[in-house]
């Protein structure tokens, strides 16, 4: 992993209407910040900053730097010249395949600024974008919500390209979505409507044609199995697929075991077998929810990641949709590789507004090029997944 100094070179920022400069610098997380992080947090919040705008209590409990694993993440502090911190941000690095080659990404996340609360600090948050474009060129961020929200527009400023990754869904049980998703519940005359549907049998009528349309591909030659633990037949896929993907973060048995550890009840990982030959696997987080913000107190099966052979895919979407929809209302998944969208879709997935956006840097987008259309990123990557366990 990538070995910096504790602190970059003191940067001048512009800030503020007249152009006055501070000068900020990027530091790691250390017990040496704690007391400038609560008073960072106590400002934002005197401020009324959302929640999710303060900076974690913990600083980092390693020399991320030099730790030896397939990922790392690590807590970086932006600090003025006065040792105040005005602003933070998590990264994620480990490996990724790139157009054939293995190379260091990193992955954004959790970027907070104190420029949302004082306009003397409004760049801070692209201070901290440029350092870590600096340091990590191949650089990616998720989720994000809608393209006009403050990172997405500070990304798109700053020449990072922004795709929407596809969301894709199947229903199984009509009646139990139609009262509980929450967008449904926000109008009355929705309200109605869609209590209607569910009591009548109409919701079940309507989302049965609504898969039917779409489920053409088979899944009796495949037999399923779950895994309690990542092994050597998750490295023979992945060096059998790597070269479907311009850009995809490595899929080894290693990395898998960091991304999605199966001793974690949250996680289930299924092997797909063609005879006896391991073809492809899926991890899924099945999930209760309870009155949460979209989908109220449905269960809901979230497809995290798939890799496969590419003949297999659809099949492979088939059989894991009807083996998760033993126990689930509602099966959901965001998918970035026409591959893979095209594999649900064949299974019986429709489409649905996305609001999980995916932005590259720009040494990123220039090598990827125009295969922009096999790049691998879906829910497990980076934070995509927090509010779906």
């Amino acid at each position: 992993m990538n070995s910096l100094a504790t602190g970059d070179a003191a940067e001048p920022v512009p800030v503020g209407p007249r152009g006055r400069s501070v000068t900020t610098r990027i530091v790691r997380y250390t017990n040496a910040e704690s007391a400038a992080v609560r008073a960072f947090n106590e400002r934002m919040l005197a401020g009324r900053a959302p929640t999710d705008f303060v900076l974690p209590d913990r600083p980092n409990k390693y020399d991320a730097g030099v730790q030896d694993a397939a990922i790392t993440w690590t807590k970086y502090l932006a600090v003025d010249e006065g040792d105040e911190v005005r602003g933070g941000f998590m990264l994620m690095e480990q490996r990724a395949c790139l157009n054939g080659r293995s190379v260091a990404a990193a992955n954004y996340q959790s970027p907070v600024s104190e420029g949302i609360l004082d306009k003397r600090y409004g760049m801070v948050g692209m201070h901290m974008v440029r350092y870590v474009q600096r340091h990590w060129p191949y650089t990616f961020v998720v989720g994000m919500g809608a393209p006009d929200r403050p990172l997405p527009r500070l990304l798109a400023a700053g020449g990072w390209t922004l795709r929407t990754v596809p969301f894709l869904f199947r229903i199984v049980q009509p009646r139990r979505v139609l009262r509980e998703l929450r967008p449904l519940q926000r109008r009355l005359l929705t309200r109605v409507a869609a209590r209607l549907a569910a009591y009548s049998g109409a919701g079940w009528i309507g989302a049965t044609l609504l898969h039917a349309r779409g489920a053409r591909a088979g899944h009796s030659s495949l037999r399923i199995e779950r895994v309690t633990r990542w092994g050597e037949w998750a490295d023979a896929v992945w060096n059998r697929t790597r070269d479907l993907y311009s850009f995809s973060i490595a899929r080894d048995c290693t990395t898998l075991d960091c991304l999605y550890p199966l001793e974690d009840q949250r996680y289930a990982a299924y092997t797909f077998r063609d005879r006896d030959s391991v073809i492809g696997w899926a991890v899924c987080a099945q999930t209760a929810m309870h009155d949460h913000q979209y989908f109220g107190n449905l269960r809901v099966a979230t497809v995290l990641d798939a890799v496969s052979l590419p003949d297999a895919a659809p099949s492979l979407a088939s059989a894991l949709s009807h083996a998760l929809a033993n126990w689930v209302d509602l099966i959901i998944t965001n998918q970035s590789h026409a591959l893979w969208i095209s594999a649900f879709r064949q299974a019986g997935f429709a489409s649905a507004h996305s609001n999980y956006l995916l932005a590259m840097s720009k040494p990123l987008i220039e090598t990827i090029g125009d295969d922009i259309g096999r790049v691998h990123v879906t829910r497990g990557d980076g934070d995509g997944r927090i509010h779906l366990l």
